[in-house]
């Protein structure tokens, strides 16, 4: 496995990661699901009549999040398999995930309505044990109007109540991580879990003698953790009382020589780096089922996130997130076919800055974020700011075809003093008994990234972004086991943030709102639910998306733009103890900027910089992976559990990341020479589980 530090900090330009998202506990996105029409009762006849079937408790996996654990590539983890759903891409420098042509930026994370710094380690598996996933929804485009701050999609993570019943024990262990997860009942209305794990890559990274071929020298691989601890308690038939612990941290630490890319345009980065973040958050959630329907929802939610970064010639940067949310949920059946849900949330929160740093003013418009540097910055400061939302959703069967949910949020917060109401429609109409017709439209906003908006290093005059979304779809069954969707989309996004440089007469600003962007495509999927030991799906999308920068009205593709993703994911019941699967994915290269020659370094004399093309006018070559995974169940010290084999990219296939410089070339001829930066080859991993 490479370590490169790029993956680790995401780019030396860009290291004020901390904006944090938090959850909130809404029920169902905007996309309507057909209430099946009572049947009429006889008075003097009983009848049972059966309007749906969960796919499971509360306590229990969802079929479909077990599809995730189990998908090959995920290692086991139940969010890494989202790269395998349309319109998800992974940006080739790592990362969390780009959707349907928005900004990892503009995601935003529910979790069972408590808050989380951050749910993807460094190296992008993510902070959930497989025991505690109970659902997972991705909202790509056109979600509803309880989802606020967001204007690219939503990650709807639902984490499983406890079970009442004996304590037992899980033990995990493979090459990469360990795990203990412990669930048992504490009275006969009570029970818990806690999951803690612990990764192992720095056994399986040493620490290096010299740097590698990217000029950076392993000093410590990288280190995470993370747990999970949930209580419930059913105080009696219409209510439920949660209280939910989550954290993770994350560490690694290397030298950059002067081999490495950024050293070479900036000499002061030269040195040690060191990276630490982590994050605790406490949460109590109360639920009251009424007896017609009604269900209200408190929770209160607390939050400290902390991420340091230390590098080259004392440079460092501490921030720190103190937060306090309050959110609440309200939905009431109006009358048969109808319910009104209101609901809102108030988040306060306390942002802690200090840094010794070189300011390099960089958004996703630009190019080379080492290309405008500016002055060193010494400050500490802390800002409040408070951020509320307030939506009103009705939810309308119309008749036993069609359905209409119509909603309007209210949100906004006190530091760029906007606020906004943003209307969501969504509509789902059954034209045949096996075709359904979908659509969707709506208003999104969200806030600045914060580190754009400090005094000093930012702007803070800069607005929020905006978007519009507009989706038009069908969906439908081809067989019992078999069925389909294809939906095409459409986004406009707007006050984006653009870098200044010198050219413009407020450069002194540093960044305005003058990017706007568009994105359209479509979503294809074909899945078939388990029968006959087998399940699997293809998707494939198709989609383009350009960035336009209004002062000049150039137009250019998107940094990660990339038009035709395809996933084809199988699993297979070899023998009553043998299951076997596999993950192919082939997508186009990742949109990048030609490097057509060499210039001298402006703020270093003597050394050199990147000559560019035309922005994002290039691609790296097409991308390709087949995963392989093989899980066999066993008996251990008389004791249920399972063997597992991973294989990641079981071809070794070299795919390309990054094109750069040959720093050591160019410094003995003074000519152009490029090198390629591939990703990680082959990656073999074992391990089991058993339960005592």
């Amino acid at each position: 496995m490479k370590f490169t530090i790029k993956k680790l900090l995401l780019g030396m330009a860009a290291v004020m990661p901390f904006d944090s998202s938090w959850a909130a506990d809404a029920a169902g996105g905007l996309s309507p699901t057909k209430t099946a029409p009572q049947a009429k009762v006889e008075a003097d006849i009983e009848t049972l009549v059966v309007v749906g079937m969960r796919k499971a408790s509360f306590t229990e996996i969802t079929e479909d999040a077990v599809k995730l654990v189990e998908m090959p590539g995920s290692l086991g983890d139940p969010l890494g398999a989202i790269t395998a759903l349309p319109g998800v891409i992974t940006p080739a420098s790592g990362g969390e995930p780009a959707v349907r042509g928005s900004s990892p930026d503009d995601n935003r994370y529910y979790i069972d309505g408590m808050p989380a710094g951050y749910i993807f380690h460094a190296f992008n598996t993510s902070i959930f044990d497989e025991n505690v996933v109970q659902d997972f929804q991705l909202f790509s485009a056109g979600f509803g109007a309880q989802y606020s701050q967001s204007t690219g999609a939503v990650f709807d993570i639902r984490l499983r109540d406890p079970e009442i019943k004996d304590l037992a024990t899980t033990v995990n262990l493979s090459l990469l991580r360990a795990g203990l997860f412990l669930e048992g009942g504490l009275t006969d209305s009570s029970a818990f879990y806690i999951s803690a794990r612990k990764g192992l890559l720095q056994y399986l990274i040493p620490e290096e003698d010299k740097p590698n071929d990217e000029g950076t020298r392993v000093k410590s691989a990288p280190e995470d953790g993370d747990y999970q601890f949930k209580y419930l308690w059913n105080v009696d038939a219409n209510n439920k009382l949660r209280v939910s612990l989550a954290g993770a941290n994350d560490f690694a630490e290397a030298e950059l020589t002067t081999l490495s890319d950024q050293v070479q345009k900036s000499p002061d980065l030269a040195g040690d780096a060191k990276f630490d973040q982590q994050f605790d958050s406490q949460s109590i959630n109360w639920t009251n089922t009424a007896d017609d329907g009604a269900e209200f929802k408190l929770t209160l939610a607390s939050y400290a996130d902390a991420r340091n970064l230390n590098w080259g010639e004392g440079y460092f940067l501490e921030l720190g997130l103190d937060s306090r949310l309050l959110s609440s949920q309200y939905a009431l059946p109006v009358f048969e076919g109808n319910t009104l849900t209101l609901g809102g949330e108030y988040n306060a929160k306390k942002h802690n800055y200090s840094a010794r740093a070189v300011n390099f003013v960089c958004t996703e418009f630009t190019v080379d974020c080492d290309a405008d540097r500016r002055e060193l910055v010494k400050d500490a400061r802390e800002l409040n700011i408070a951020e509320s939302s307030l939506y009103l959703i009705d939810n309308w069967q119309l008749t036993d075809t069609f359905n209409v949910e119509a909603g309007l949020q209210r949100s906004g917060n006190d530091y760029t003093q906007e606020y906004f109401y943003t209307p969501r429609v969504a509509v789902a109409w059954d034209l045949l008994d096996y075709l359904t017709l979908t659509s969707s439209a709506g208003k999104y906003n969200r806030p600045p990234d914060i580190q754009k908006i400090l005094p000093i290093v930012g702007n803070p005059q800069l607005k929020s972004p905006q978007a519009e979304h507009y989706t038009f779809g069908f969906k439908g069954d081809l067989t019992q086991y078999w069925n389909w969707s294809v939906e095409t989309y459409y986004k406009q996004l707007t006050r984006l943030p653009l870098g200044l440089d010198k050219s413009q007469p407020d450069f002194e600003t540093l960044y305005s709102n003058d990017v706007e962007g568009k994105v359209k495509g479509v979503d294809i999927l074909l899945n078939r639910n388990l029968s006959d030991g087998w399940y699997g799906w293809m998707s494939l999308s198709y989609s383009e998306s350009t960035r336009t920068n209004k002062r000049t009205q150039e137009t250019r593709d998107y940094t990660f733009d990339t038009p035709i993703v395809l996933n084809l994911v199988a699993n297979y019941q070899l023998t009553p103890k043998w299951n076997t699967g596999l993950r192919l994915t082939t997508k186009s290269g990742q949109a990048t900027t030609e490097i057509l020659g060499v210039q001298e370094n402006p703020n270093f004399p003597g050394r050199y910089m990147p000559q560019y093309g035309e922005a994002y006018a290039d691609r790296l070559p097409m991308y390709g992976r087949l995963d392989l995974r093989a899980k066999r169940d066993i008996t251990l010290l008389g004791k249920p559990g399972t063997f597992f084999i991973d294989i990641l990219n079981a071809t070794n296939k070299e795919n390309i990341s990054e094109r750069q410089l040959d720093y050591k070339k160019v410094n003995a001829t003074g000519k152009l020479h490029v090198k390629e930066v591939a990703d990680m080859g082959i990656l073999p991993s074992i391990g089991f589980s058993i339960t005592f």
